[in-house]
């Protein structure tokens, strides 16, 4: 319980087979939890009355590490301004499920240098000779091409699962509320 659920979710998609089978072990309620029963958990919040100053508050708490709006967080993952004529339900869906509907250029990488540094994040650009590879924490890593021992999609999102073990459905309803305000 004291790893977050971002940190779960890179431990549980390491491409290191060992580390994997050792996180299932770890977090065996995460791990075995289907985002299918979790959205039809949460599905009442879509009939909730939702508070958008109490939505904005939650985005502070648990979106702002990797979003940015209304000049709160840190722009890692995509721009949540044109969310807001999105449907509530399409909302809870993408928060709960986040690698259901992964935008172009939010697919995670791991990134393992030469000399044994591992990276995970998205890559942000590329030329012939780098790749830039924006990491969680909303920084930036240009590495040389010949100084990666390999790049390897995790096949998910950046944006980890498992944000409900954090909110109520009456915080999703604020939340879902909060983003669908005219921006």
């Amino acid at each position: 319980s004291s790893f977050d659920a971002q940190r779960q979710a890179r431990l549980l998609k390491h491409p290191s087979k060992d580390i994997r089978k050792l996180a299932a072990e770890a977090f065996t309620a995460t791990a075995t939890s289907t985002r299918q029963k979790v959205i039809e958990a949460f599905t009442p919040a879509l009939s909730l009355l939702g508070d958008a100053e109490k939505g904005k508050s939650t985005f502070g708490i648990a979106c702002a590490a990797c979003h940015q709006l209304d000049a709160i967080g840190k722009a890692v993952g995509p721009d949540l301004r044109s969310v807001s004529s999105h449907p509530a339900e399409k909302l809870l869906i993408s928060i709960l499920d986040p690698s259901a509907d992964i935008q172009p250029g939010f697919m995670a990488y791991f990134c393992e240098r030469r000399g044994g540094e591992q990276l995970y994040g998205v890559i942000a650009g590329e030329t012939g000779s780098s790749i830039t590879l924006k990491l969680a924490d909303g920084s930036t890593q240009v590495l040389l091409r010949d100084d990666i021992k390999s790049l390897q999609s995790s096949n998910v999102s950046l944006m980890p699962e498992g944000l409900e073990a954090t909110l109520g459905p009456q915080d999703l309803a604020n939340l879902i509320a909060y983003l669908r305000l005219p921006k």
